[in-house]
């Protein structure tokens, strides 16, 4: 979503899944945002990637994966949602 997570329709669902590129910049402040967001929407489980924009996961990666308090973030882990496996 680079950051226009806003602006995106998000149909409702059991199982989101965000696959990469949080943020425009990198910035802790935009992965607040984006944790918010996700806060807001209905899906019971949310499975969240960082992708090449992030990079605030590498340049500092305790304080943004401590940021995203609303969903289940993967980086060379993985999880099972509602019988579904999945890598990030």
């Amino acid at each position: 979503t680079h950051g226009y997570h806003r602006r995106t329709d998000v149909p409702d669902g059991d199982v989101l899944v965000h696959a990469g590129d949080v943020t425009l910049d990198g910035s802790l402040d935009a992965v607040e945002l984006f944790n918010e967001w996700l806060g807001a929407l209905p899906h019971r489980h949310k499975v969240v990637i960082c992708g090449n924009h992030d990079w605030c996961f590498q340049r500092t990666p305790a304080e943004a994966r401590a940021r995203v308090t609303n969903a289940t973030y993967l980086e060379d882990s993985g999880c099972e949602v509602a019988g579904l496996r999945f890598y990030g």
